[in-house]
């Protein structure tokens, strides 16, 4: 619990990587509703206090976090404001004798309500958006009933009222107006650990499902020898593996930049939080990806259980409903999606992403002589660079069409987010296989690797052409996707994906449905 906070507060004080891996392998415990109120309660619901709290805050409230005396909740959604979070109606009205704030107003959906002894909220003060913490000393807290869900149902989800309630002025989170901040700052690390839980989820996920192949009989034999079962099952590694790496990718690039900071400078939780929002992009990617691939393997596994898989006495039923809110909850992976966008869009604009440049680079990679390079990967990473250029060569186009307006075009805005994502996984997924020393583990990521690049190509091509038949005339269009098409072939890049995946899943079985690169 106390992993994220300082140790002179009680905590563990460790760095992301590590608070992720703590999250990885609990997520392994079978219990969705379990990995809900521990993400609440060390995420979103303690990383408030730690990077915005004064001294007196993180005194009197995070010692309890972290032994688990006191539980903690993050309320910021609103019955008109939901993914427009700074649309909240509540409000706080300084008292007349200036020692509280008056809350009016409600806040839904929110983890850990009918537990939480702290709560971090959000409320408008003068029109300007500003954190507070709550506690079960402020009158006017009320609580409301717990919420019949679809799915996490272990966990507690409730409405929270404020009726006229008494917030101390010294429980303002952070400065007056500060509250944005706060509140999308947190959520971007929530976000990356969501990526982590639901990636551990895949893993639970291919396990149950291979166990229950391996017993049930059809035709004579287990169901695991059926090569369809099999495929699902490997293509289940395929997506862990995608999303392990971008997770990791992430935090330990957060961490590298925050190990370069003065953990005794005044300034140094505002710096970390710097560090936090530019990783905006990959806390986003995170958890679009990681729930999306659990919400396949989920899928898949209700499918290998087969009628089994519809009756609640059965694992499967229980994953494949406690899953389906990660795509909601942190962020719909719609609001996700427009981040990825808007935030390119901004970084483009404001010349941070020197997209032209890179383009004239990449247009010289075109001569790049490919015999020069004896490297096993080679071709793949020439395949990484082709698609680096088409996905710059997108949004070139796109900003030349519609300049700052793109950020209001969703129509093209969703497509061109997949293609970040995939080129993502793709360009990581290379630098992942070659940091990695020579073992069998190396040989097999290759072969998850080169699937994982076969799916992408496909992504990055469909939703390049999607875009491109949308903003150009037919004739520019089909030129374009021409050249495309071109470009790709002209690498001669081949993989056998049906040879790979029957690799991918022989291993799978050697370690009996266990993820073997853990």
């Amino acid at each position: 619990l106390g992993v994220d906070i300082p140790e002179e507060y009680g905590g563990s004080s460790l760095d992301k990587t590590t608070a992720a891996i703590v999250v990885d392998y609990l997520a392994y415990s079978e219990c969705a509703s379990i990995m809900v109120t521990l993400g609440a309660h060390s995420g979103i619901g303690t990383l408030p206090i730690v990077w915005y709290g004064n001294e007196e805050q993180k005194k009197k409230y995070l010692p309890k976090i972290a032994s688990g005396e006191w539980m903690a909740a993050y309320a910021l959604t609103e019955p008109n404001a939901g993914s427009d979070a700074l649309n909240g109606e509540s409000t706080a009205v300084l008292s007349d004798d200036k020692s509280h704030y008056i809350l009016n107003g409600q806040k839904i959906y929110i983890t850990n309500g009918s537990w939480a002894s702290v709560c971090v909220t959000f409320a408008k003060v003068d029109g300007k958006m500003t954190g507070f913490i709550l506690d079960k000393n402020c009158e006017g807290w009320v609580i409301g009933a717990e919420e019949k869900k679809m799915g996490i149902k272990g966990s507690s989800t409730t409405t929270i009222f404020f009726e006229n309630c008494k917030v101390p002025v010294e429980n303002v989170l952070g400065k007056v107006g500060q509250g944005a901040a706060i509140a999308f700052n947190s959520l971007y690390a929530g976000r990356w650990k969501l990526g982590f839980s639901s990636a551990a989820g895949c893993k639970t996920g291919m396990k149950i499902a291979y166990d229950f192949a391996k017993e049930r009989k059809q035709f004579s034999r287990n169901i695991l020898s059926f090569p369809m079962i099999q495929n699902k099952l490997s293509k289940m590694v395929v997506r862990t593996w995608e999303s392990d790496t971008l997770n990791y990718f992430t935090t330990g690039s957060v961490d590298f930049s925050i190990s370069k900071l003065n953990d005794k400078d005044s300034n140094y939780y505002l710096d970390v939080q710097k560090i936090i929002e530019d990783h905006a992009i990959e806390a986003s990617i995170c958890k679009v990806l990681g729930s999306e691939a659990l919400a396949f393997c989920a899928d898949e596994g209700v499918q290998i259980f087969g009628g089994a898989g519809f009756i609640e006495e059965y694992p499967a039923a229980a994953m494949y409903r406690d899953e389906r809110i990660n795509r909601i909850f942190e962020g719909t992976n719609e609001i996700n999606r427009l981040i990825v966008g808007g935030i390119l869009l901004k970084k483009a604009i404001l010349e941070e992403i020197p997209i032209r440049d890179t383009i004239l680079k990449l247009n010289d990679f075109d001569n790049f002589n490919q015999a020069a390079n004896n490297h096993i990967v080679e071709k793949e990473v020439d395949l990484v660079e082709k698609c680096r250029k088409i996905v710059l060569n997108t949004l070139n186009e796109l900003i030349i069409k519609y300049g700052q307006d793109l950020k209001n075009e969703q129509w093209v805005l969703e497509p061109y987010a997949d293609m970040v994502i995939s080129f993502s996984v793709m360009n990581l997924g290379i630098i992942r296989y070659n940091q990695m020393e020579e073992s069998n583990k190396k040989n097999y990521t290759l072969s998850i690797l080169r699937c994982s690049l076969s799916r992408h190509l496909d992504i990055i091509m469909s939703k390049s052409k999607y875009i491109n038949n949308y903003i150009f005339d037919e004739i520019t269009s089909n030129e374009t996707n021409h050249r495309l098409e071109s470009d790709i072939k002209s690498l001669s890049w081949y993989v056998d994906t049906i040879s790979l995946e029957k690799s991918i899943y022989r291993t799978l079985d050697k370690y009996n449905g266990k993820y073997y690169l853990d």
